[in-house]
């Protein structure tokens, strides 16, 4: 039995939040992980099979500057629609990551709609990435459409079909993870969401067109 399972309670993520998994984003093994709120906003992580966190690398630096022309930290969102936030395609590059191996990864959106933010922790703190990759490491938060967000999250993998994949690949599963790397407590993600926990649940997603939103 897992540590998991001996967890007498659900965390916070089994009981909100509903995984989705995008594999081979980009490249062998970037592995992403999408956590949707019961109300549709939708948080970016790493996914535990993901080299910076199966291999534990050193993350040195994070960097939101994605073109010469397009910065994530310059994202301005207002309101509980969140209006003016940027665009994302799921192929929208969120920001540069660079290990201290010399390895460089870029992070991905996987889904459309707005970001609502990107983790500033990161700034201070890039290995967070790795050490809490599913808390105070996420990468940022996604607000779908309303009426496109089942049909995204029904595209990417389910939690057993990316263990399934996970397998046979001979890689790690999230179960198989220690478990400090493992899905937080409640406690631990209202910590790294701060007030952000409050602003989720109050948040509406605005059903207009694309005509407002800036296509990166």
């Amino acid at each position: 039995m897992s540590n998991v399972d001996k967890c007498p309670y659900p965390s916070v993520i089994e009981r909100y939040f509903r995984r989705g998994f995008k594999l081979d984003m980009k490249g062998p093994e970037e592995n992403f992980c999408i956590l949707k709120h019961s109300n549709r906003v939708c948080l970016l992580t790493l996914a535990p099979s993901h080299p910076i966190v199966k291999n534990t690398k050193t993350v040195k630096n994070v960097d939101f500057q994605v073109s010469s022309k397009m910065n994530r930290l310059d994202n301005k969102v207002s309101g509980k629609s969140k209006k003016g936030g940027q665009w994302l395609n799921p192929t929208s590059a969120l920001c540069c990551v660079t290990c201290d191996d010399g390895s460089n990864y870029t992070m991905y959106s996987c889904i459309r709609g707005k970001l609502a933010e990107v983790n500033e922790k990161l700034l201070k703190t890039p290995n967070l990435l790795k050490e809490k990759y599913d808390k105070d490491g996420y990468i940022a938060i996604i607000l779908p459409k309303i009426y496109e967000t089942d049909e995204q999250m029904k595209s990417l993998l389910t939690e057993e079909q990316y263990n399934e994949a996970i397998v046979s690949r001979g890689l790690r599963t999230a179960e198989d993870m220690p478990v400090e790397q493992k899905g937080g407590t409640e406690k631990q993600l209202n910590e790294a969401l701060g007030n952000r926990t409050l602003s989720v649940e109050n948040t509406t997603v605005e059903q207009s067109g694309d005509t407002d939103h800036v296509n990166t």
